[in-house]
């Protein structure tokens, strides 16, 4: 027994020493022969369905509203990395903007995580998803959602370089009666109408709020009134030299 562990005082180190060389090697031939796996898993999973939402909201949809907004603004972030967002999945983006909605309707973190962050891909076409989701949120009231739906505007126009669904979106824009709008939000269709091209829209635009400002429909800042004066001897002169002519424009405009 003596000599039993007096063999074991003397031999230990190397018994631990080879046994470290074994668990050593065994490691680097795992890790040679797994390097080139990885885990797979969607950058944004589908959208819970409505019946799951109001399964797992369990009556708090405000609660549920921010642990699922969170988890939307943090998709893409995993295992201490970061994904560009030309390889998200843009239609499963909508489809979670869309239910976030139906949670909290009133909230502008969604819009505002659209407008400001998703509409930054440079994969442009996929700003589409975008838009239509802030067309859609700001249609509900666009009073309240003014700012929204001018968001959409200018991503129509200057990411996805669609001029006419910008034309669209502005002509929506100035149907808003909201107090604290700017009046631009009234010039926005003629701004972009200039730049198709089409004098005749512009001009519409020019008379309707020659009409408003006179008539006194609307109280107009002074500030703001100014500009507007700017804008339409701005614009009348760029048509009086391209000798436009408004007897020619359909008198629908």
């Amino acid at each position: 027994m003596l000599d039993l562990r007096l063999s074991y005082h003397l031999h230990s180190h190397k018994i631990f020493f080879w046994l470290f060389i074994l668990v050593f090697s065994c490691q680097i031939f795992f890790w040679k022969n797994t390097e080139k796996f990885r885990i797979a898993f969607d950058i944004v999973p589908p959208a819970p369905s409505k019946y799951l939402t109001s399964a797992l909201s369990f009556g708090d949809n405000e609660f549920l509203f921010r642990i699922l907004a969170m988890r939307l603004q943090n998709s893409g972030d995993v295992f201490a990395g970061f994904i560009s967002l030309k390889n998200y999945d843009y239609s499963r983006i909508y489809d979670w903007m869309k239910m976030l909605d139906s949670l909290n309707m009133k909230s502008h973190l969604i819009p505002s995580l659209a407008s400001s962050y998703y509409a930054q891909t440079t994969k442009y076409e996929d700003t589409r998803y975008v838009i239509d989701y802030l067309d859609e949120h700001s249609s509900h009231n666009i009073d309240e959602n003014w700012w929204w739906i001018f968001q959409a505007v200018f991503i129509a126009k200057a990411n996805l370089k669609d001029m006419n669904r910008a034309l669209e979106l502005a002509q929506k824009l100035a149907q808003n009666n909201a107090k604290n709008a700017p009046f631009w939000t009234k010039q926005m269709s003629a701004f972009i109408s200039e730049e198709m091209g089409d004098g005749c829209m512009a001009f519409s635009v020019i008379q309707k709020l020659i009409k408003e400002s006179e008539n006194g429909v609307r109280q107009i800042p002074l500030h703001e009134m100014e500009f507007m004066r700017y804008f339409i001897n701005e614009r009348l002169r760029k048509l009086k030299n391209q000798k436009f002519d408004p007897r020619k424009c359909s008198k629908n405009l």
